[in-house]
């Protein structure tokens, strides 16, 4: 027995990819005019939500909120463009499908239509009619705003849990006292010559030469002879000696100076750029591309 399906559930899914990782909220679903069973889905994807893709609903699954897609999520976010004109026409659909590998498969999963109830077949009406956005004229604003809603719930989990951590290296600076250099203080003997001028005294002889006068005649007998007289001479000698003296008090003390060195060195830090449109202001390294 067939399992029906709501397109409502489908337009407020979250999709994953074959192998089960988050590819984003369901943006808009495209409706067979033929049969009125939804043929495709745009999905968001990148960060933030900030791109979206057109993919094929064959081989798909819909349970509890969760749209398993057949695909890789590499080529869902590889997809082609589609021009915003909200229909998909026979040369758009059948450029997804060889985009995706589709051109001889089919999908058998119903979904609700109304009050009426058909089964997507293989290439089927899909083939001969275009696929519309949305599945009912006059249910398009409700499933819209439900839409809008989950794209708007999509967005914040991506926020919340798909967050991506910027790192950097940063420069740790500390100071080691290390030694430079050893300074001696010691004393040796030098040999120098010192003149010094010390006033002598020394006694020399002259000759005095005086006339005799009547007094001295009376104290001299006359006679004429042979006469030595002498006379001690004297002077001052100089004694050297030496005696060791304390002259001055020399030591050893340490100032510090202080001086500011620049260090440099290389350090790695992580950017980030985005893939599509961003909404709101981008704060922080981001480049767009």
């Amino acid at each position: 027995m067939a399992d029906f399906n709501r397109i409502e559930d489908l337009a407020n899914a979250t999709a994953y990819d074959v192998d089960g990782d988050k590819v984003g909220g369901v943006k808009d679903v495209y409706v067979n005019d033929t049969t009125g069973q939804p043929d495709f889905v745009s999905v968001n994807h990148g960060l933030f939500g900030g791109g979206d893709s057109i993919v094929p609903l064959r081989g798909h699954t819909l349970r509890d909120g969760e749209l398993h897609l057949a695909f890789q999520k590499d080529r869902i976010e590889d997809a082609p463009d589609l021009d915003e004109n909200g229909h998909l026409t026979t040369e758009d659909q059948d450029a997804f499908y060889r985009h995706y590998g589709l051109e001889n498969t089919q999908d058998v999963t119903t979904y609700e239509t109304g009050n009426r109830f058909a089964e997507t077949g293989a290439a089927g009406a899909a083939g001969a009619a275009g696929a519309g956005a949305g599945y009912a004229a006059g249910e398009r604003t409700d499933v819209d705003t439900e839409r809008r809603d989950v794209v708007d719930a999509d967005r914040r989990d991506v926020a919340d849990n798909d967050e991506i951590i910027r790192s950097e290296e940063q420069l740790n600076v500390s100071k080691d006292r290390v030694e430079t250099g050893e300074v001696r203080l010691r004393k040796y003997v030098v040999n120098e010559t010192e003149n010094v001028e010390v006033p002598v005294e020394r006694e020399e002889v002259r000759v005095v030469r005086e006339p005799i006068t009547d007094a001295d005649r009376a104290n001299y007998d006359g006679n004429i002879g042979e006469q030595e007289a002498s006379v001690t001479l004297s002077e001052d000698r100089v004694n050297v000696s030496k005696e060791s003296v304390p002259v001055e008090k020399v030591s050893l003390e340490k100032d510090t100076v202080r001086d500011t060195e620049t260090v440099s060195e290389e350090v790695r830090k992580e950017r980030f750029e985005t893939d599509g449109v961003v909404e709101g202001d981008v704060e922080g390294d981001i480049n767009k591309r």
